[in-house]
């Protein structure tokens, strides 16, 4: 029998015509992906079927996120931990990193450094001096009695050039190592997604499409998606669209979500749909890509520099070049002696034109610019080992004419890490953790219950291990005390977030200084509850 299809989910027509990406694991291209966060005409979820149709393609659930042990077909490499994860889903999609621009080799670096009109000036004399003595030192005219090291000072000359252009090459190469460390360490940042069923903390270049990432106020978006959930969020799209307006996200018709944007306000949750060049923010970088990097103040002002001394060499090796030539007409006119051949007055115009450049050579200060970015390069290298990220190579030219340096305390004089140490609870007060404990038995248990459990809900920090393995909670650094208080009464957040649904969440703002979250009751007495925290002078 006929069917219509016309109200079939546009990817179910689209993928009946194409193939699918590798080898059919994914039901969902790229292309079909990019439409859905397009800032200029962005086509719905509900065109390609609606979330739950893209989750499916994506073989996501959006309530556990990707599973990091997830394995398509008969690989053999199913199951083995040596091997490195999401490697379907990374063919399929792409990785979320750009591509580095490709190293100038060693010896193009060589060919820029000797592209330099003096030296190449230089050279031609000094070549041109070398045949010229050469000529004199093994002609049929040499005076046997002479020694044959008229060649010596070309060839010192072209020594000196050579030592010139691989010392600026060596250089040159060794800078370019330095950035390419410090733009490495620049790009690398960590975000919090839902992955295995639980949020974790991972490293930027390891978001997968697919992946469901967390939103939180000040977050700097490196990916594309669209909206799972929206409590209130507010974001910033100026430095990619340059619309100023603060941009109002939802699941419905705003749900797009591009790279480059920022959240300003609210939190929940996105789909990945694009990563890496296939992103808005990867391609605007792709487009923009300059193989030189920007230059600093300082080193604009040194150019500058050069140039003017350049000028003022150039202009005395004129003056010395034509007073030279002069001179020596003048005096071949007054001596007495028979006048030279061509040959001779050839070699000695060649000597005076040689005299003339190497002032030009000497004059310009070309290692000027070149040792201020080594001295950056080498001073942001060892800053990073004190744990100093310098993003900026102008910030160190900003730093070094401060004079008073006004510093924050959290995070810098201080481990940024808050405990509770003072509380009052149902008219009970503490002091410490060991009052806290004693405060846990003192109440009812119900009161106790409903404490733990607004602290646990009314949060979005949670658990994940750090660098070193160690657990660390991660977020609000005052919500991160809350969870570590309840965790010494015994109590897991985790469970708590997990057996209770959330009905409505009202963020953090530093307009109304409060948090809120409503939660279906537990017992069933009453239908919500409402938990809030936030300024003393607010709440009550």
């Amino acid at each position: 029998m006929p069917r219509d299809t016309a109200h079939e989910p546009l990817l179910a027509q689209h993928h009946s015509q194409q193939h699918s990406p590798s080898n059919n694991v994914f039901t969902i291209t790229v292309d079909d992906l990019a439409p859905l966060t397009d800032p200029t005409n962005p086509k719905l979820p509900r065109d390609l079927g609606g979330i739950e149709e893209i989750c499916k393609a994506l073989k996501v659930d959006p309530k556990l996120g990707l599973n990091s042990d997830e394995a398509f077909g008969s690989s053999s490499s199913h199951g083995r931990s040596d091997q490195p994860k999401f490697v379907a889903r990374s063919e399929a999609f792409g990785r979320n990193v750009l591509p580095t621009v490709e190293s100038a080799s060693f010896w193009s670096l060589v060919k820029q450094a000797y592209d330099d009109r003096t030296l190449i000036l230089l050279s031609i004399a000094a070549v041109v001096s070398l045949g010229v003595s050469i000529y004199e030192d093994y002609g049929p005219h040499h005076d046997p009695d002479e020694p044959r090291v008229g060649w010596v000072e070309g060839v010192a000359i072209l020594a000196a050039v050579a030592a010139v252009v691989f010392t600026n090459a060596i250089n040159d190469y060794q800078k370019e190592r330095q950035f390419r460390k410090l733009n490495a360490k620049k790009e690398d940042r960590c975000v919090k997604l839902l992955r295995d069923g639980r949020e974790q903390e991972i490293n930027v270049k390891e978001v997968q499409v697919g992946d469901v990432l967390l939103m939180e106020p000040g977050d700097l978006l490196a990916v594309d998606g669209v909206i799972l959930k929206s409590h209130n969020i507010t974001c910033d799209e100026s430095s990619a669209t340059g619309e100023s307006d603060a941009m109002k996200k939802d699941n419905q018709e705003r749900c797009y979500v591009i790279s480059g944007s920022k959240v300003l306000d609210g939190s929940g949750s996105m789909l990945v749909t694009a990563v890496g060049t296939n992103s808005f923010f990867g391609k605007t970088m792709m487009a923009m890509r300059e193989d030189t990097p920007d230059e600093t103040p300082l080193q604009i002002k040194l150019d500058h520099l050069a140039e003017a001394i350049a000028k003022l060499g150039m202009a005395a090796a004129v003056a010395m070049l034509f007073t030279l030539v002069v001179k020596y007409f003048v005096q071949q006119a007054l001596s007495s002696e028979d006048m030279p051949s061509g040959a001779e007055i050839f070699s000695d115009m060649v000597k005076i034109v040689i005299q003339a450049i190497t002032i030009v050579v000497v004059a310009v200060p070309e290692g000027l610019p070149m040792a201020v970015t080594l001295a950056l390069a080498y001073a942001t290298t060892q800053m990073l080992k004190d744990n100093n990220l310098v993003r900026v190579l102008s910030a160190c030219e900003t730093m070094g004419n401060a004079t008073t340096v006004c510093s924050d305390k959290t995070g810098t004089l201080t481990q940024n890490k808050m405990t509770v140490v003072e509380g009052t609870l149902s008219l009970k007060s503490f002091s410490f953790m060991d009052g806290a404990k004693t405060w846990r038995t003192e109440v009812k248990d119900s009161v106790a219950e409903i404490v733990i459990e607004g602290i646990a809900l009314n949060s979005s920090a949670f658990e994940d291990k750090d660098e070193k393995g160690n657990l660390a909670f991660v977020g609000s650094k005052t919500e991160s005390a809350l969870l570590g208080f309840i965790k010494s009464m015994g109590a897991s957040y985790s469970t708590l977030r997990a057996d209770i649904k959330l009905a409505k969440v009202y963020p953090f703002s530093s307009a109304k200084k409060t948090m809120s979250c409503i939660v279906e009751s537990p017992q069933g007495k009453e239908p919500y509850r409402l938990y809030v925290k936030g300024a003393s002078e607010i709440v009550i």
